[in-house]
């Protein structure tokens, strides 16, 4: 397994996951390149979501760490499963404020609300072909509402 880390993350998504969990220092490489490598060619359209993802297998790392204390020193690593979550948590909701990934919302450009002040549109084939014919309604249309019809005409 390799690491590698160029120091400038807009060179490789990878670097840029490595950027965002912290996984720089090359005295403590944390996650290999081929594990980054794995999650990058997962179905996650960011790299906010992959370093996210990155974070909570580093807390899942940690989970089984206990913190032990002895002559008035101690090791608190059960702290950093918290501390990797608390960083998920944190890349997910930067990629939510990002707005990046979200649907397109069409609902201001289609209402779904019914104006009832319209009067739905009656079409169809032949519609207007006779009109003297009698009752050719499409919905709740009748002739006998139409101003320019003679009366009687239509029954």
């Amino acid at each position: 397994m390799s690491w590698t880390y160029s120091g400038d993350p807009a060179t490789s998504d990878r670097d840029a996951v490595r950027f965002w969990v912290g996984d720089v220092d090359t005295t403590r490489e944390l996650l290999s390149d081929q594990e980054i490598d794995f999650l990058l060619t997962s179905p996650y359209d960011s790299v906010l979501l992959v370093a996210a993802q990155c974070a909570e297998v580093l807390a899942g790392r940690y989970a089984g760490e206990v913190s032990v204390s002895t002559d008035g020193t101690s090791v608190a690593t059960s702290e950093l499963q918290n501390k990797y979550e608390q960083l998920a948590t944190s890349l997910r909701d930067q990629y939510k404020e990002s707005g990046a990934g979200l649907p397109f919302d069409s609902s201001s450009m289609w209402p779904d609300a019914h104006d009832p002040s319209i009067k739905p549109l009656n079409f169809g084939v032949g519609f207007m072909d006779n009109a003297w014919a009698g009752s050719q309604s499409y919905g709740d249309y009748h002739p006998s509402e139409d101003p320019t019809y003679p009366e009687g005409a239509v029954q």
